[in-house]
């Protein structure tokens, strides 16, 4: 009965396991869409989460890790990455994090969540946190300068 319990263990930790990963690591090509927001036009996720760009990665190379990449999780990707209607394909981009995983650029930018936003809720506009300003990002590849609500 013992050996049962400790294998049932084992096999509940290992789809947790699993089902986190996958949860993780997109299976498919990620899509980037324009959508209206109060800033303007911005890009979002595929998730219906909008993106930000860092101002402490200055180049496609990602700074956040560990504490940062739990709070601001990288918009990842299996394969180039797709844009729909508004999104400008030339600015689409790949760039390889440090565990190898792919994570989406746009205009050199790398690409992050807000852990805390909501789909469609843009809550961290032009935030100061781990070393550097979060920005949402315009269609055209800039980043969006408007001062934001923290709604925190």
């Amino acid at each position: 009965m013992r050996k049962q319990m400790v294998f049932a263990v084992i096999g509940l930790a290992a789809v947790v396991v699993a089902v986190g990963a996958a949860q993780a690591t997109p299976s498919v090509a990620a899509r980037l869409s324009v959508r209206s927001s109060e800033y303007g036009k911005t890009l979002f996720g595929p998730t219906g989460k909008v993106v930000y760009v860092f101002g402490a990665d200055r180049s496609s190379v990602s700074h956040c890790y560990g504490v940062c990449a739990k709070a601001w999780p990288p918009l990842l990707t299996r394969g180039a990455p797709l844009g729909g209607a508004g999104v400008e394909a030339k600015l689409l981009g790949m760039t390889k994090r440090k565990d190898g995983t792919l994570q989406v650029t746009y205009n050199g930018h790398p690409l992050y969540y807000y852990s805390a936003d909501k789909v469609g809720k843009i809550m961290c506009q032009h935030a100061n946190m781990h070393g550097g300003l979060w920005l949402i990002i315009k269609p055209n590849g800039q980043p969006n300068m408007a001062k934001g609500k923290m709604h925190m």
